[in-house]
């Protein structure tokens, strides 16, 4: 994914969930803005590892 999953609209989500999927099943970092989860923290716009 070219943006973090922080920035994706609702309908993007939709669109791209199997790649979503495979982001946020091991996740290792958590979006201190949003509270997204995701395995790496290029994925998410303001990460901090849990």
């Amino acid at each position: 994914m070219k943006k973090p999953i922080c920035k994706l609209s609702k309908s993007d989500l939709r669109d791209k969930l199997e790649e979503l999927a495979s982001i946020v099943s091991s996740p290792q970092y958590l979006c201190a803005k949003c509270g997204r989860a995701a395995n790496k923290k290029r994925n998410l716009c303001k990460s901090i590892e849990i």
